[in-house]
């Protein structure tokens, strides 16, 4: 989603008109036959110039992923976003969406074009000639250079596992197309330890 959107509060009796299903191409249906003739176990939806799902309801409309969080969290999402964990808009399931902020939510975008390293996090730097690996925590982090490009996403890896790092549950799931090997990650977490108390991380920024 772009900007600040302001959303509408979901009505607290919505559950008892609307239903989630894994088994609906929306992931919604009614339960009850509603006004305008939608009949019980209809598929609820249509997707929206935003490319998200949503529907009318009480001449209101809401955004499919955000009532579905509500109707299996109780948590209305209010002024927070609710971020596709895939980065697909359509992929309605639970287990795909999370609560976000905006930054959060934008991070989570699905990899640029432009990425030719293929991994979020890790690019080259043509200037130095080597792989950089950095990371998203209240600003980029950068974690190091590295001539290899199996420890520059080894680092990666191994601050995304961090839990000093602030959005390291916010990764992006297609860096587990390259997973390092165990040798290689439990260097990286050392070189990180390092790197951390080398350049005072802790102190200045809340590692």
């Amino acid at each position: 989603m772009r900007g600040r959107s302001k959303f509408n509060p979901i009505p607290r009796d919505i559950g008892d008109y609307i239903a989630y299903s894994e088994e609906s191409s929306t992931w919604l249906v009614n339960k009850v036959k509603r006004k305008g003739g939608s009949r019980a176990g209809k598929e609820i939806g249509s997707i929206s110039s935003s490319g998200y799902l949503h529907f009318k309801f009480n001449q209101v409309y809401y955004s499919n992923h955000r009532v579905i969080y509500f109707l299996c969290t109780g948590i209305d999402p209010e002024e927070k976003q609710i971020d596709h964990i895939d980065g697909n808009k359509l992929n309605n399931k639970i287990s795909n969406l999370r609560l976000a902020n905006h930054r959060q939510n934008s991070f989570n975008r699905k990899k640029r074009k432009d990425n030719t390293s293929g991994i979020t996090g890790v690019v080259w730097n043509k200037d130095r000639k080597k792989w950089m690996s950095k990371i998203e925590n209240g600003g980029f982090k950068n974690l190091g250079y590295f001539n290899s490009f199996d420890e520059a996403v080894a680092v990666r890896m191994a601050a995304e596992t961090d839990p000093r790092f602030k959005d390291q549950e916010f990764r992006n799931p297609h860096n587990d197309e390259h997973t390092p090997s165990p040798e290689m990650l439990e260097w990286a977490k050392q070189y990180l330890e390092d790197r951390i108390e080398r350049l005072n991380w802790k102190e200045k920024y809340n590692v």
